[in-house]
């Protein structure tokens, strides 16, 4: 593990580029709905169920990480969440993801919007467990 001695970010990768500190969560939750920002809270609520991470704001987005960055918000919408989740294959069988996009060789970007709590229910977080246990296996390597 390298930790960058600006930010204090962990990483697998020694020098792995990344956003060190340009941007905090309340940059991202700035402006933001009360929509938005309860369902970014409930959210966060739901995947400290699953286990411990860090939230590392980037550019672009907030990722959570534990060993390695495991899950990803992109768009804080005036009424929705939309979230990352990084997984090993594909699963288009279901209705929680309306978009799924490779991610290099190894893998594929499942994403989930947010319009309401409900809409985190029990198949989200079983991919939500699934995104989190690869970290674990990543973390390994």
């Amino acid at each position: 593990m390298w930790t960058c001695p600006t930010c204090t970010q962990s990483f697998l990768r020694t020098h792995q580029s990344h956003s060190c500190l340009d941007k905090t969560e309340a940059d991202f939750l700035r402006g933001k709905s009360d929509v938005t920002v309860g369902l970014y809270h409930h959210f966060l609520a739901q995947y400290r169920t699953i286990g411990d991470f860090k939230i590392h704001p980037a550019k672009t987005m907030i990722s959570l990480a534990k060993n390695t960055r495991f899950c990803s918000v992109h768009q804080f919408g005036r009424n929705f969440l939309d979230v990352c989740l990084p997984l090993d294959r594909v699963y288009d069988q279901t209705l929680c993801f309306h978009k799924i996009g490779h991610l290099g060789d190894r893998l594929i970007n499942h994403f989930v919007r947010f319009y309401d709590k409900e809409d985190l229910n029990e198949e989200v977080l079983h991919y939500m467990r699934l995104a989190y246990a690869l970290d674990a296996v990543k973390g390994r390597k």
